[in-house]
């Protein structure tokens, strides 16, 4: 690498930039008051040299800044101190605040389980209380407490014009059929838009039939969920329906039969059950093994 000759001088920086700042204000203020009291001696005429003398307001520049650079100092310790307590309090804060994270995040763990088993004997008792429903449905069916639709078969039967007395429809026939359309297959049957259910019953009062204590007129119109395709001709296999198919020739019932798409019946009155009391049973076990009556 080729060296400077000996007649390049270096490049130097000009001496406001390396001069120190207080230096600099300093002298370049008592340059200026030299200068200011020089150009006025000489427009008085004085040529005398005069010994330099700081001007008062050199003076108090250097004091204020003096003053200034004490208060910046004490500033600065007491800043350190109040940085150093704040540092210390927000290092507190910050562990404080991880120890409530910490627990916060345990509890949400702790919740997160107890939902996790909630849910899952949420899951069991939605099963179980599916299950009751489905067997509640089925036993409103069978009783018939609850209304029903579905495919099936509509009988109508009537009496013929001027048939005597004694050949009138009676109750214990419109019961023949319906025991048989049940031994058919039949889910639900009703009279005249009376349910037939264990608890109802098919009742002559005089001349007049009654279903579930209600009295019906002819025709009777016998309704019975079930399958269609196969309802009717089962209802001819039964023995009750013999005897019923019996009675309409030989009392020559008017008789028509239909199979329906939907049929709508609806759930049968409901009665209050008798009272029930509970004895113990060993009052009745020793007459009993014994074939005595209680």
């Amino acid at each position: 690498m080729a060296e400077p000759s000996a007649g390049t001088t270096e490049r130097r920086l000009p001496e406001h930039v390396t001069t120190p700042l207080l230096t600099l204000i300093t002298t370049r203020s008592m340059d200026e008051d030299y200068a200011h009291v020089a150009q006025q001696r000489a427009a008085a005429g004085d040529v005398r040299p005069q010994v330099a003398r700081p001007h008062w307001s050199s003076v108090l520049a250097i004091a204020a800044l003096g003053v200034m650079a004490a208060v910046v100092a004490a500033q600065t310790d007491r800043q350190a101190d109040v940085d150093e307590l704040s540092r210390a309090a927000l290092i507190e804060q910050i562990d404080m605040r991880s120890d409530e994270v910490r627990a916060l995040q345990r509890q949400v763990v702790e919740l997160t389980s107890s939902n996790a088993e909630a849910a899952s004997r949420s899951t069991q008792l939605q099963g179980r209380l599916d299950d009751i429903q489905s067997r509640v449905r089925r036993a409103e069916l069978n009783t018939g407490y609850s209304a029903v639709h579905g495919p099936g078969v509509r009988i109508t039967v009537d009496n013929r014009p001027d048939v005597e007395v004694n050949s009138e429809i009676r109750d214990e026939d419109l019961a023949i059929l319906v025991d048989g359309l049940f031994e058919a297959g039949a889910e639900a049957v009703a009279v005249n838009d009376q349910r037939i259910n264990v608890l109802g019953g098919i009742r002559n009062t005089n001349r007049a039939i009654h279903v579930n204590g209600r009295p019906i007129i002819p025709p009777y119109v016998v309704s019975a969920i079930g399958d269609p395709r196969t309802l009717q001709a089962r209802l001819l296999q039964t023995s009750q329906g013999q005897e019923w198919f019996t009675l309409v020739d030989g009392l020559d019932f008017v008789y028509s039969s239909e199979n329906v798409d939907d049929i709508r019946l609806p759930p049968a009155p409901e009665r209050a059950l008798r009272d029930v009391i509970e004895l113990d049973a060993d009052a009745f076990s020793g007459p009993t093994r014994e074939g005595s009556s209680p």
